[in-house]
């Protein structure tokens, strides 16, 4: 099934395959905004995913039967986890996708139905290596406090908004310069894995930085870099890209652009001023990323101020669930210069503090592309646990994972240990941790549930 086969206009009954997914969740919001009706399934693991459809009300089963897929449903939404049109076969185990193939039902995956909505919206997609969920998450802060009423589809929780998308109210001008006619503003994260982000048709387009990663699907940094030149050729000649300029593989991938090429850089913040609660450099730049292009879209520079220094983050993204005694804080840094970049933002903010830091790898061929960067990468905290390798949908198994990075790390560090738990690393810590610690979960699978029940343990004891 291909997505221009689909009206989504004519839509009346969706079903989610995977709808704990981030993306799948918010744009069940989103499709639910516009009276379809949406229910879906998944896995019985928990994420912050639960709450939000446990309080809109969608109807969720977890696991997977035939008998979960309604009567009457229209068309199927599955995450490319359990059914990959990327790759040359489309087989699947599935019991779900092979009931809807048996009934006939009209099938996309996640980006193919994001695509849908870009075809018919003013869109602006957020592309990088890193950065991409936070700066989606203040575009649209700023574009609802503009009065702009977006839609908007972010990777994690906006706290502002307790949910990780918003929903449209009505259709606007279109804000670019130029005043095209009437259509609705959308602005979603455009995610590089698979080269997912190719299903969107952009106006605009931020790229925030390019960085190797994804060796699982991008064999080599070129081939990374060549679908970021395919995204960037995309945007049409009236469209526009911003582009962070301080990144050297951003300058030379936008060489291909045909349209407006929108730089900014980090001394920029001398002239904006920009106030920010959220903590780091990088959220300078984030934020500097953000008023960039709402101010191509006609944007005030007082309401973008006023907006960013509301901006109160997002989920897993330097959230600190615990402010005193210890200190606790929980981050979805999975590549090395996150993980530098959020332990110096830590050390900023705590210089007189012992920093733990609890690691979790995530999937085995990026920690073993990275293995070198990684194992240097955590020489901010004072103390490293290295938590076994996430197994996922996408990697069960590789050869280099948790065991390996830690004896990576003790090259390069003094204090470092390997746990094999979730369990185990609480334990560990729970006895030796005190207010004279910070303690930061890192990692994109469940390593928050380390921070979740150590902040459960010690709002119990104080």
């Amino acid at each position: 099934m291909e997505s221009q086969d689909v009206d989504i206009n004519k839509i009346k009954k969706a079903y989610f395959v995977g709808i704990k997914g981030v993306g799948m969740t918010a744009l069940a919001q989103v499709l639910r905004a516009r009276g379809i009706k949406v229910s879906g399934s998944d896995t019985h693991e928990k994420f912050f995913t639960d709450e939000v459809l446990e309080k809109l009300k969608i109807p969720l089963h977890e696991g997977f039967r035939k008998s979960n897929i309604p009567k009457n449903t229209d068309l199927v939404i599955t995450s490319t986890a359990y059914f990959n049109v990327t790759r040359q076969s489309r087989v699947t185990l599935n019991i779900e996708i092979q009931e809807t193939l048996k009934r006939k039902i009209p099938i996309l995956t996640y980006p193919e139905a994001l695509g849908l909505l870009f075809q018919e919206s003013y869109g602006i997609a957020v592309a990088g290596t890193h950065g991409k969920t936070t700066v989606t998450a203040m575009l649209g802060v700023i574009l609802e406090e503009a009065g702009l009423d977006p839609t908007v589809i972010v990777g994690t929780r906006v706290n502002q908004w307790g949910s990780n998308a918003r929903a449209s109210t009505r259709g606007i001008k279109s804000p670019n310069r130029g005043g095209r006619d009437r259509a609705p503003l959308l602005v979603a994260e455009a995610d590089e894995y698979q080269e997912a982000f190719l299903n969107y048709e952009p106006k605009g387009l931020i790229v925030t930085s390019i960085e190797y990663d994804h060796p699982d699907y991008f064999k080599t940094f070129g081939t990374y870099k060549n679908a970021f030149r395919k995204l960037v050729r995309k945007v049409p000649k009236d469209g526009f890209i911003v582009a962070n300029w301080d990144d050297e593989n951003i300058r030379e991938v936008t060489t291909s652009a045909r349209c407006r090429i929108v730089k900014y850089k980090m001394n920029q913040q001398k002239s904006f001023k920009l106030k920010l609660l959220v903590p780091g450099e990088f959220n300078i730049l984030n934020a500097l990323a953000a008023a960039t292009l709402v101010h191509e879209l006609g944007v005030g520079l007082p309401i973008i101020k006023k907006a960013l220094a509301n901006f109160q983050g997002t989920a897993r993204r330097f959230e600190i669930l615990q402010d005193t005694n210890p200190i606790i804080i929980d981050d979805y840094a999975h590549h090395p210069t996150e993980v530098q970049a959020t332990l110096k933002a830590v050390r900023g903010r705590w210089p007189k503090k012992e920093i733990w830091v609890v690691f979790q790898p995530h999937t085995f061929s990026r920690t073993e592309a990275l293995l070198k960067d990684f194992s240097s990468s955590f020489n901010d905290a004072d103390r490293v646990f290295i938590l076994k390798t996430y197994s996922s949908a996408r990697e069960v198994r590789g050869k280099v994972g948790a065991k390996e990075l830690a004896k990576g790390t003790a090259k390069h560090h003094k204090r470092v240990q390997y746990v094999s738990s979730i369990p185990e690393a609480v334990k560990v810590i729970k006895n030796e941790l005190n207010s004279k610690q910070v303690l930061i979960t890192m990692g994109a699978g469940n390593v928050w549930e380390v921070a979740n029940v150590l902040g459960r343990h010690f709002w119990r004891v104080s």
